[in-house]
């Protein structure tokens, strides 16, 4: 299913697409417009003269079939659900256009690594949240490029976020979906994983040997390239990932695409970042985080000596987790007319591009279906079609590059919110990393998961609070001694093996400045006798400089008047 996203100039973009598509495709299309609910619409009918493949307009629940095109009715936005289109009332909140986002949403839950988004033509960011929910989910997103559009803020919006896949000319891009689609009816993938998808499994025994042995040159030729060694994730969850980089490059198989990654060095970034899956939105799963807020409300008795309540938003991604927590403990923790307990949230995430979107706090004018009205105004202040997190805001959080399976953990801390991160992993090491959590938690802390996850992995260490959605108190059990070397990678078959020019461990200096940053400012650099720099803080480049002149490491040099 193609779920076709415009608005201004839309129309005409989508007719050249139709027009350039064949009429026996497979494919489904569904056509999202910003349209006047005051009137009726003639878009049906116009685009029916661009292509042989029956148009309609949705009215009422429709069951999808291939070789047709849908197009949203007037005052109606469409929604996915399973193999069938469903109409509900138009919401426009605060006067934003969401119906793209809200499709591309439903689309990407609903058919997953068969779901593929294009943003055509049109003003405004509408479209640009619900592609990244199709990165997540596997789909794949194509992109009219700007200067083909004739209005390029949708297309921007969507670039932008840095989940585009590919961006063409409107008239390329209807090749490029045939494209796609004929390649997807060839991949190969493991046998173990062709059952879980459309994918084919190996053609015979010797097939199915090359595919395991490119399956572990590839992890390991990104783990030399990147330093980032994925040998504790799920093997479903790799050949996901994989398998989508297959689509995208247009390969059969594995051992394709190790011979591609080899001779492309430029493709180990892309790897990655669907590696990662730096994918998240605010306030994501409205009903576990209302329930965290009831949980919240009793506000807890602080010991004298910490002031501070402290949580720690784990695979932060992009940032909106890390600024829900933040909006939720502002509202519950910094009761009005209680000063003392000030409030200190640390986000952490491997992907430093991700990161960067973090600390600017700048998201597209989609958030409006996020983040309710009261928040947006009062934590939120408009840019031109984005909005920006304000700075009182932004200064309670610290963003930081920070791998939970082999850096030290944060401490006493109040509140974990580590959402979508353990379902990627091996049983074992989410025991693991319960341990980092519940060593990390004041007793009785919060620890609040993602949907499909619990602490059972951890018996004993965290007792239920909410069941349904996955709320959990660190149990007072005796604490011992706690070391972090079982996280690290070890020599176990199976395990891939180190390499030379991967990342050290983090040393005892940055370690403790890890720990300073923790308690002290948001952006410092630890110097010498001699004010020589040893250790800058992430983001501290902003206060620096480099003059002409000899190279010197002297603050005073360095540090902008």
């Amino acid at each position: 299913v193609v779920g076709v996203g415009a608005s201004a100039g839309g129309l005409a973009a989508v007719t050249s697409l139709l027009h350039h598509l064949p009429a026996d495709t497979g494919m489904a299309f569904v056509v999202v417009l910003h349209l006047s609910p005051q009137h009726e619409s003639a878009a049906a009918s116009l685009l029916q003269k661009a292509t042989r493949m029956p148009v309609q307009q949705v009215v009422e629940s429709t069951p999808v079939a291939p070789d047709h095109v849908y197009v949203i009715a007037p005052g109606q936005q469409l929604l996915m659900e399973d193999a069938a289109l469903a109409t509900r009332p138009l919401d426009r909140p605060l006067g934003r256009n969401v119906a793209v986002d809200l499709f591309f949403r439903s689309l990407a839950r609903t058919q997953r690594e068969r779901a593929m988004a294009v943003v055509l033509s049109g003003t405004g960011s509408d479209g640009a949240v619900g592609v990244a929910d199709m990165k997540e989910q596997g789909g794949l997103t194509l992109v009219q490029a700007p200067d083909d559009a004739e209005y390029e803020a949708m297309p921007q919006a969507a670039i932008a976020t840095g989940q585009a896949d590919f961006v063409l000319p409107v008239a390329d891009l209807a090749d490029k979906l045939v494209t796609l689609w004929h390649n997807a009816s060839r991949i190969e993938l493991p046998a173990d994983m062709a059952q879980q998808s459309e994918a084919r499994p190996p053609r015979d025994a010797s097939a199915a040997v090359r595919g395991e042995q490119a399956l572990q040159a590839v992890m390991q030729l990104l783990h030399a390239r990147t330093g980032n060694d994925f040998q504790h994730y799920k093997r479903a969850t790799v050949l996901r990932r994989l398998e989508r980089r297959l689509q995208v490059n247009g390969l059969p198989d594995l051992a394709a695409y190790r011979t591609h990654l080899e001779q492309n060095q430029a493709e180990t970034v892309p790897l990655l970042r669907d590696m990662l899956i730096s994918v998240t939105s605010f306030f994501r799963d409205r009903d576990a985080f209302e329930a965290l807020e009831r949980e919240l409300m009793p506000r807890p008795a602080r010991e004298e000596e910490t002031p501070a309540f402290r949580a720690w938003s784990v695979g932060c991604a992009t940032g909106e987790e890390a600024y829900s927590l933040a909006m939720l403990l502002n509202d519950h923790v910094q009761a009005p007319g209680e000063p003392g307990v000030a409030l200190q949230v640390f986000g952490s995430d491997i992907d430093e591009q991700a990161l960067a979107v973090a600390r600017t706090g700048r998201y597209p004018g989609a958030i409006v279906t996020d983040v309710p009205p009261t928040r947006l105004r009062q934590y939120f202040s408009a840019d031109g079609d984005a909005y920006r997190v304000r700075k009182p805001l932004r200064e309670q959080i610290m963003f930081c590059r920070h791998n939970v399976l082999h850096d030290p953990p944060f401490s006493r801390l109040d509140l974990i919110a580590c959402r979508n991160v353990l379902i990627y992993l091996e049983r074992e090491v989410q025991a693991q990393v319960l341990e980092v959590f519940h060593f990390a938690l004041r007793p009785g802390g919060l620890l609040f998961l993602g949907s499909a996850e619990t602490a059972e992995s951890a018996p004993g260490l965290f007792q239920l609070v909410d069941k349904k959605h996955r709320i959990y108190r660190a149990a007072p059990v005796q604490r011992r001694k706690f070391d972090l070397p079982a996280l690290r990678s070890n020599s176990a078959a199976g395990a891939m093996p180190a390499q030379a020019n991967q990342p050290p461990p983090m040393a005892p200096l940055e370690r403790l400045h890890l720990r300073l940053l923790e308690q002290h400012a948001r952006h410092s650099v630890v110097i010498d006798n001699h004010h020589m720099v040893l250790h800058l803080s992430g983001g501290v480049g902003r206060y620096l400089r480099l003059t002409s002149g000899a190279l010197t490491s002297n603050l005073l040099a360095l540090v902008l008047p």
